[in-house]
């Protein structure tokens, strides 16, 4: 706290994305990586690094969107009982699935930033260009993470 509203705020979100993982991350190489992901993303918010250094929100709504998006892989393989031994069909729907729901997630984060704008903190850097970039962003991290994942599973 403090670090102000805005910081707090952030590692609220980040314990929330780190408790995920350490239930459903499908490895321990995934769930460490996605954890130094969401907390460095959170740090950098609260030290101010995504005002100093102006392409690092990109950079990390593209590595977070895609630790996200395989979150939701995980989250679907735990719950759905999927394998990674599926057919060319369940293939295309997981495929939209997760790129539905990992630019949902996208969209999601940044509503959460400007709601977080008006609510938290005017720290919290909103706009037009900023918001759009954020999202094309996140969608290339998540189009990678979807063809990481595809790449990876074998078809029947």
């Amino acid at each position: 706290m403090s670090a102000g509203s805005a910081a707090a705020t952030a590692m609220a979100l980040v314990a929330g994305g780190t408790c995920l993982l350490r239930y459903y991350a499908g490895s321990r190489a995934q769930d460490l990586t996605g954890q130094v992901v969401f907390v460095s993303a959170g740090l950098f918010s609260m030290i101010g690094l995504y005002q100093a250094i102006w392409w690092l929100d990109l950079a990390v709504h593209l590595i977070v969107m895609a630790v996200v998006t395989v979150l939701i892989n995980d989250i679907l393989v735990h719950r759905k009982g999927l394998t990674q031994r599926v057919s060319q069909a369940q293939q295309r729907n997981v495929t939209f699935v997760l790129l539905t729901y990992g630019s949902l997630a996208a969209v999601l984060w940044e509503v959460g930033e400007w709601v977080g704008y008006y609510l938290v903190s005017q720290e919290i850097g909103v706009g037009i260009l900023d918001s759009m970039t954020d999202i094309l962003a996140g969608i290339l991290g998540i189009l990678g993470a979807v063809y990481w994942i595809s790449s990876s599973r074998k078809f029947q």
